[in-house]
């Protein structure tokens, strides 16, 4: 790892409370000493999985600070307008 950066996102309570259970309920048996690294861990094996599935494996080039807006500030991807799914608000 060549140094460390600070993420934040938002999460539901739910879902959070889920990660911090499998946390503890693992934290013996399983490498991560922290939350911190167990959070990381489950998030760059889900990143490989998506590179494997999606990108042949490799990793994709780091993207810019614009392409990081979300779907719907962007009006691309599953949020576009017009996109399958999508219900007419002007009704």
């Amino acid at each position: 790892m060549t140094g460390k950066k600070r993420m934040a996102f938002d999460i539901s309570e739910a879902d959070a409370d889920r990660i911090r259970a499998a946390y503890v309920g693992t934290r013996a048996i399983l490498p991560p000493a922290t939350l911190s690294e167990f959070i990381t861990h489950l998030l760059v094996e889900a990143t490989e999985r998506l590179e494997a599935e999606h990108n042949n494996g490799r990793p994709w080039r780091t993207p810019s600070r614009s392409e990081l807006k979300s779907l719907s500030q962007t009006g691309v991807g599953r949020n576009a307008p017009g996109r399958p799914g999508e219900q007419d608000q002007q009704q």
